[in-house]
């Protein structure tokens, strides 16, 4: 189909005309199968959401007992053309604990959560070529450490740090948005974002910082209270749906597995700038919603950031480059832009 604006020209009054003159049956695999993610590696089938649909990002994101995962053996799953394909590379050994160990870290709440990405993205850096039995024993040993708080001491946020973190952030938001299309959705949570810390042309860094911190204590803090399982099923979902740390995006999109320390630095970077611009964004959203903030907007902020960036086939290599270009050090990078 050659596009003639932004929406899909088989759409006829919001609704796919394919189907409904044709059936089902005749939809593409893209159709048929969206939001629906498959992930064939090791004789397994894993089955997640993609979160740039808006009800999946409601289902996902809203209920605290969303990322709860269930085994079980289906008959015929793979027969036919509706599947997406395995992941390409040697399959992971003990994948599914790997998984499950990324996600208890996710959910470790004895520590501020931006901690536990920063700690499991240091974790992910000792598991270069490991795999296996020793992968696991990894993650399992630095697990039980942070649990005790006996490693990543992690340095304390200043108003500094903040304008310095925010810059960076703003950074990746433009180099997605300047150069491909984005959806009315996202910019209209960006500008909201704008508004909220009141940015005019005048603007100082210092300045959008200070509303930010403000923005961050009075407003945002208190909302993850009432609703701390929001960004952690977004992490969980994200994890689970690109294999982290072992999944690498192919340019024709399809996932690889890469157990090479660079390859699985690089998955952590990704979900850190990922996880940064959500955050971000919601805090400058809390800033012009105030105590109206609700479950809604962080909703539409992860719906529309996830379509716009993780869609992307570029999108990837130029956070990268930007981690680089601002930082020098990408994974110190990282950790600034999570910071509370």
């Amino acid at each position: 189909m050659r596009l003639t604006g932004t929406r899909c020209v088989a759409l006829h009054e919001g609704l796919c005309s394919i189907q409904r003159a044709l059936g089902e049956s005749y939809l593409s695999n893209m159709c048929s199968t969206f939001p629906r993610n498959l992930n064939f590696t090791g004789g397994v089938v894993e089955r997640s959401l993609s979160l740039s649909c808006p009800e999946a990002a409601r289902l996902v994101l809203t209920d605290p007992e969303a990322m709860v995962f269930e085994d079980f053996e289906e008959e015929g799953l793979l027969q036919g053309s509706r599947f997406l394909g395995p992941v390409d590379g040697k399959p992971q050994a003990r994948l599914p604990e790997i998984q499950s160990l990324v996600i208890r870290f996710i959910r470790e709440r004895s520590r501020p959560l931006w901690q536990r990405i920063g700690s499991l993205g240091l974790a992910v850096g000792d598991l270069g070529g490991l795999e296996g039995d020793r992968a696991v024993a990894v993650l399992e040993n630095r697990l039980s450490r942070f649990r005790e708080g006996s490693l990543d001491e992690f340095p304390e946020s200043r108003a500094d740090t903040t304008a310095i973190q925010l810059e960076g952030v703003l950074e990746l938001i433009l180099a997605r948005i300047g150069v491909e299309y984005t959806s009315p959705r996202f910019l209209e949570c960006y500008s909201e974002f704008m508004q909220g810390l009141r940015w005019t042309g005048e603007s100082t860094m210092e300045e959008l910082a200070g509303r930010y911190r403000d923005a961050f204590r009075c407003y945002f803090q208190p909302f993850m209270r009432r609703h701390e399982h929001l960004l952690e099923n977004y992490l969980a979902n994200y994890a689970f749906r690109t294999l982290f740390p072992y999944g690498r995006r192919l340019p024709d999109q399809r996932l690889t597995i890469d157990t090479s320390g660079e390859a699985m630095r690089d998955a952590f970077l990704l979900l850190a700038c990922h996880y940064a611009i959500i955050r971000t964004v919601l805090i400058g959203m809390a800033a012009l919603h105030e105590r109206s903030l609700d479950v809604s907007h962080a909703v539409k902020l992860v719906q529309s950031c996830t379509k716009a960036f993780q869609h992307s086939s570029s999108v990837a290599a130029t956070m990268l480059q930007v981690l680089s270009r601002q930082f020098g050090d990408p994974v110190r990078g990282a950790i600034v832009v999570i910071m509370d």
